[in-house]
Formats: C-alpha cells, structure tokens, sequence
C-alpha cells in the first residue's frame, strides 16, 4: 500500500474515532484511534485522545504515555505538556512533570500557564525558590500578553491558582530582585556588584541608603555612590561627539518630519511621572508633543524610517536597552507659551541627554537650585532628572530637541548588565501587582 492509501485510511479511522468519542461511544472510539496509528504512528490528535480516555479511566500511566508520545510529536506544544505533567502528577512523578515542562518552555518560553503550572508543582515538593521563579515568569509574561490583569481576563478556572501566584510574588519580591542578578554574580564577582546590592537593599528599605543632597528626590530607584551633580559632563559619553557631529542631518530630518506632520502625540499622555497637570504658561492650551524613535524600549519602525540619518546615528551607539522601559527617545517639541512645572525623574542610574535642534529666544531647562540651562542649537546637555527640575517656552516659536535617556557614565558596564536585569524584574513584579489599567513603566 502507498504512503497517501496509509495516510488516507489513517484519516478515515481518525474521523470515525472523534464520531465515536462525541456520540459517547469510548470503547469504539478508542479501537479506532488506535488502528489510526497503525498507518499514522505519530498522530497527535490521536494520541492525545488515547491519553484523554485513559486519564477517564484515571488510568494515569497510559494516560502519561499518550500524552508523551504526543509530546515528542509536538515538543512546542504548551498544551500538551501541561496535559502530559498533569497525569505525571496524578500518578506522583513530580520530577517527570517538572521535566517535561521544562522541556516544553525551552520550545515556548511564553507560555505563562505552563509557567504557572511549573510554580504549582515545585511548591508542591516544597521547592519555594522555583516556585517563586515559575510564578514570577507566569504572572509577567501573561501581563505582558495582555491577560490576568483582572478577573475580566482571566479565565474562570485559573482565577485561584493565577491570584495565588500574584500573591506570591508580591512577598516573594526580595528573592526575586537578589535572583536576578545570581547569573551577573557568577560571572563577574560579588565585589562586582557591592554598588548594586546596596542600592537593593535601599530600594528595599532594608538599609539607609538614600541621596545626601536633598534637591535629589528620585521618584523609583536611587543608585549609591554615583556621583550627585545635577548637570553632568555630556562628554563622558563616549558617542558624544558623534550625536554633535551628526547635528546638522539629525535637525533637517527633525525640522521635514515635523513639517509634514500636521499634528503629533502629546508627551504628556505617555511620559513617566508627567501628567497634564504639569503644563502650564501663557497658551491657552499648553503643549508639549514629540515624536518616538523609542517609546518604553519599544522602536517605532516608521519613524526610523522617515529619518534614516538620526536612525543610523542611534543605532550605532550603546543605548539604554530595558525591555518594556527603555530607551526613551524622541523629537521633543515644547510649544509657544508651555511651562513644564516642577517634577522629579524616577532613577540616578540614567540620566537625561538634550541635543537641541531648534531653540528660540526665551527657552530653559531649570534644575531648581542648580540654575537655569538655557539651550544652545547644536550644544549637547545632559542632566540628572532625579533633581526638581522644569522646563519654559516663553517664545513665539515651537523649540525642538532630540530627547533621550542614557545609562548614568559613572556605572561600570558590569553594573549596567545588572541594573538592566534588575529593572526588567522589579517591571515584571509591578505588573503583577498593578490594578487594571494602572500599568506604569516607572512611576
């Protein structure tokens, strides 16, 4: 018999076998299911099916060997995985189960029920560490999807466990933040990251860890021991000179996009710690808009595209790279007659660079107490936002400039690979614990 003739009797029995199984007819069902597999051995449906009848019969063993077979099919599969870890569990083979999850999230490492499960089975041999691990991974992951942020989008059978989950890493949160930087430790040292585990324990409140100058309020996380000036050197930047040098190209391109666009985003809806609350002046309505090459880390391909020069020139240097957070990166337009008042930035390990574009008379940046800033085209300024700082526009014209977030120049690069991992882990955390609808990158 031919290959397709196998193939197509292999499908016949498979129809008549799913027949079967819905008209209630188990035992008919399930011989047929099996003479699909004579001529189609690694059918997964069918084998998926054997191991559902069987697990029926809460014969657990057969169950978990259809369901490996299927696995080994389809080794992407979450699905699959689960049901086969499910029937590991029933007949006590927690290892096996772990295994094969494992196995599973090295395929599909987003698959958050998966994950969720992992949490279930390792607290259930007493494995609190990687339970805390496996919930952690579930709770973010899914958020970041979009889902188990509320009752509303979560499914009814997952409410419990996925509630239980959050719960768990909300007071698991201090295991979670030293675990993320273990793989930064084995690599480089403890002495590496003395700076970093006192700024956790700060963060924490386990330590007096906090600024000694008092103009300096950073509303998220404060970093030990760098240095506390409000204005910084932009130079110790190793790029630089090269945003300087690439000014003429990076202010065409600025002044053609924002000519062809008629209207632009409001920053004020999406910057961190800034609320329409903090516009004021003399316009009847006070702006302050912009254009994203960066938004929470996230790259607007399109904008790139229109500015191929600013593009390039961003790409070729080392940015502040924090999944879902950063880099920040923007043409910052502040309209005729907007004041931004007075507010604080979230974090002294980054660090505000301007480049500006297109500055009329009467334009200021104030870090209060440290003195006014008044812009110069083409003349970089970098600042620490974690100072009270505001913003003027007092002119007749639009002021432009590039906007974007650096990391601090005073971290050594061992300290930015675990600030990177420390901030991506304390998000993940926030996002479990934030209500619906309230998800803030920073503030």
């Amino acid at each position: 018999m031919t290959h397709s003739a196998a193939h197509s009797r292999a499908l016949h029995w498979l129809t008549q076998a799913d027949l079967a199984d819905r008209s209630g007819n188990v035992l008919q069902a399930e011989t047929m299911y099996l003479r699909t597999l004579v001529d189609w051995a690694d059918c997964a449906p069918a084998l998926r099916q054997l191991a559902r009848i069987a697990m029926r019969r809460e014969d657990v063993m057969r169950a978990a060997h259809f369901f490996a077979l299927a696995s080994s099919v389809h080794p992407e599969d979450p699905d699959i995985a689960i049901d086969l870890a499910v029937a590991l569990m029933a007949n006590d083979q927690p290892d096996q189960a772990i295994t094969a999850l494992e196995s599973n999230l090295k395929h599909t490492p987003s698959a958050h029920t998966a994950w969720l499960l992992l949490g279930q089975i390792r607290d259930s041999i007493n494995d609190k560490s990687g339970a805390l691990t496996a919930w952690y991974q579930a709770v973010s992951r899914a958020q970041r999807a979009g889902v188990w942020l509320g009752e509303a989008t979560t499914p009814p059978g997952l409410v419990e466990p996925v509630t239980h989950a959050i719960e768990q890493v909300h007071s698991g949160r201090r295991g979670l933040l030293f675990g993320a930087l273990d793989s930064v430790e084995r690599q480089f040292g403890r002495d590496a990251l003395a700076r970093i585990y006192r700024a956790v324990a700060g963060y924490l409140h386990e330590a007096e860890c906090g600024p000694t100058d008092p103009r300096q309020r950073p509303k998220f996380f404060f970093f030990p021991e760098l240095p506390n000036s409000p204005y910084h050197d932009p130079f110790l930047q190793p790029w630089a000179r090269r945003l300087t040098d690439a000014f003429a190209d990076i202010r065409g391109e600025a002044l053609r996009v924002l000519h062809e666009d008629e209207s632009l985003p409001n920053f004020v809806d999406v910057a961190p710690g800034v609320r329409p609350g903090h516009l004021a002046g003399a316009a009847a309505t006070p702006s302050w808009e912009a254009l994203f090459f960066y938004r929470h880390g996230e790259r607007f391909d399109a904008i790139h595209a229109r500015c191929p020069a600013t593009s390039a020139l961003l790409e070729s240097i080392e940015l502040c790279r924090i999944d879902f957070d950063a880099p920040e990166i923007c043409f910052s337009v502040l309209r005729p007659g907007t004041h931004i008042l007075p507010h604080h930035g979230v974090t002294n390990a980054r660090l505000v660079m301007h480049l500006p574009l297109v500055v009329p008379q009467d334009c200021a940046l104030n870090l209060i107490g440290a003195g006014e800033h008044r812009w110069q085209e083409g003349r970089l300024v970098m600042f620490d936002d974690t100072f009270q700082h505001e913003a003027w526009n007092r002119s007749q014209a639009p002021r432009t400039i590039l906007l974007m977030d650096c990391w601090n120049p005073h971290l050594t690069e061992v300290e930015r690979v675990a600030m990177k991992c420390l901030f991506e882990t304390i998000a993940g955390i926030r996002r479990a614990n934030a209500p619906v609808g309230s998800h803030d990158r920073r503030a």
